[in-house]
């Protein structure tokens, strides 16, 4: 029974990282940022806490705010992302994206408003920020495109807010400009700078970015591609029509939303099954890619402007 009691307090002292300032809260009668996880039932976030050893960080007196992930949204994620979550370098940079400075209540979110997480770029010197999208009027609230499902957990010293989906996309990879400078998207950066929108897609201002990956274009006529190459005006065009203003998760979408594009065409939310969101008859084979001014779904189709001249 001796042993049994100790090991008992060995293993509280483990998770909660006990010291003299954890105890003062409890005396106060006031739960901190683990205690709060605890009490939400938090179980797989607080074992990847312990794992990366990031408990007294939530221990700490400093305010912080947490976006905890769901038991299920650990369940719930592709089997590659489980598997990496098992290198705890990476692991704890995951976890520290959703530590976000300061107490940020549901009242205080406005749409498109960054928090500085925890968690750093790829420099080491620059950290990451976190965006909080507002949609429907309130209805729906993203974080780092996750919906909040349970606000304002109070702590001593922060608050927590669980969150139906892991982030596991934190910005890393730059503007939605630099994202789309990947093997598959090579027309898509091409005939963006092509079209002289590079520049703009680089700036602070938030975008949405469709981005076709290269076999719809490779598909495409020699007359067609020729025409595009020659014509600068009618790249832009066709570019412009896969760019919209703001920054529209999935899960911010629902059934029938249209969304314009900076040509001023809209792009119409056909399907949503589950995770598979269809735009304009498109699949998003790769969705919800957050930038750091935005984020950029990966299409499997053009979206061409309603007055493309084929003929000519």
């Amino acid at each position: 029974m001796a042993f049994t009691c100790q090991l008992f307090v060995i293993l509280i002292g483990f998770l909660y990282n006990v010291d003299a300032e954890s105890q003062n809260f409890k005396s106060a009668g006031k739960s901190n940022l683990l205690d709060v996880a605890h009490n939400l039932g938090a179980t797989t976030f607080l074992s990847l806490v312990i794992k990366t050893n990031l408990t007294a960080m939530l221990n700490q007196t400093g305010h912080v705010t947490v976006f905890i992930p769901s038991n299920k949204a650990f369940i719930d994620l592709p089997e590659e992302q489980k598997e990496n979550l098992k290198d705890l370098s990476y692991a704890k940079e995951i976890l520290l994206y959703h530590l976000v400075d300061g107490r940020h209540d549901k009242k205080s979110f406005r749409n498109e408003a960054l928090y500085k997480s925890k968690s750093k770029m790829k420099d080491g010197d620059t950290f990451l920020k976190v965006r909080v999208n507002i949609y429907h009027g309130g209805e729906i609230i993203t974080v780092g495109g996750s919906p909040i499902v349970n606000f304002d957990n109070e702590a001593s010293n922060g608050i927590v807010h669980t969150i139906s989906r892991v982030m596991f996309w934190p910005p890393r990879y730059g503007s939605v400009a630099q994202i789309v400078n990947i093997p598959i998207t090579t027309f898509m950066a091409y005939g963006l700078m092509d079209g002289g929108l590079s520049e703009q897609l680089n700036k602070k201002e938030p975008y949405t970015l469709f981005a076709p990956t290269d076999l719809p274009w490779e598909a495409l006529p020699n007359k067609t591609m020729n025409k595009l190459r020659g014509n600068k005006t009618a790249i832009r065009r066709v570019m412009e029509n896969h760019i919209v203003s703001g920054t529209y998760f999935t899960n911010g979408l629902k059934l029938n939303d249209t969304l314009t594009t900076m040509l001023g065409e809209e792009l119409r939310v056909d399907s949503i099954i589950g995770i598979n969101v269809t735009v304009n008859g498109s699949f998003l084979g790769f969705p919800d890619i957050a930038a750091t001014n935005g984020v950029v779904h990966i299409t499997t189709k053009i979206f061409w402007p309603t007055d493309f001249d084929w003929e000519h």
